[in-house]
């Protein structure tokens, strides 16, 4: 196990959770055995994103339970989960699990991604998930309400990056894709401005130069 963690609270419950990359789904040798294993039908067979959650009442532990998903990987981070009402809401790979608060029963498991799942926000009474493809927004049943994509991945690996690529607002949400580009979204899913960088607008005048190329002249349409 590494050492990321994350330290949620829920009523006088303390909650942590953290990545057990040496668990293995059915085998007798894990060296903690969870009260719950929740995975989804892959991670059967392949290697998998693995987050381990505990709960504790008066620092003794009172339940547990671990998640695994398949696709793209990853770890424990300040938005990889939340807890609101009484459920807990967990990224795992390219999916959201939700467990039952403090009992840690499953409610459900949702794809929200076709790639991998960055992290999970609450605001307007709904869940939002940024994902490598797609920002989505659920409702507390799993239900996915709208999803959107941008002109490029939702990712930015600069170092001295000028703005993150997924910031809540009050009323809305500030995203910016691999290409520099920046929108702002509405949680009704719908765009309330976008900003081109100058390699987009490049690109776009070059792609615009290339379909005329291979248009054909008006009198032939009818050849």
């Amino acid at each position: 196990m590494d050492d990321s963690k994350l330290k949620l609270t829920f009523e006088n419950y303390e909650i942590e959770l953290s990545n057990d990359k040496d668990f293995k789904l059915n085998s007798a040798d894990n060296s903690f055995k969870y009260d719950f294993t929740y995975h989804d039908e892959e991670a059967l067979n392949y290697q998998c994103s693995q987050h381990a959650i505990r709960v504790f009442a008066s620092g003794q532990l009172y339940k547990s339970a671990i998640v695994c998903a398949i696709a793209g990987g990853t770890t424990i981070h300040s938005q990889t989960a939340i807890v609101d009402n009484n459920d807990i809401f967990i990224c795992c790979a390219n999916k959201v699990f939700s467990l039952s608060l403090p009992d840690l029963k499953l409610n459900w498991i949702t794809e929200v991604d076709m790639a991998t799942c960055f992290g999970i926000y609450k605001a307007d009474n709904g869940l939002f998930t940024h994902g490598e493809m797609t920002v989505k927004r659920l409702d507390h049943s799993g239900q996915i309400i709208w999803d959107i994509g941008l002109r490029d991945i939702i990712v930015n690996f600069e170092e001295n990056r000028e703005q993150e690529e997924f910031v809540l607002r009050d009323n809305y949400i500030s995203l910016m894709d691999f290409n520099n580009n920046k929108y702002q979204l509405g949680f009704d899913g719908k765009f309330i401005s976008e900003q081109l960088s100058e390699q987009q607008k490049r690109w776009d005048l070059i792609d615009k130069k290339r379909k005329q190329k291979n248009e054909k002249p008006w009198w032939k349409f009818w050849a």
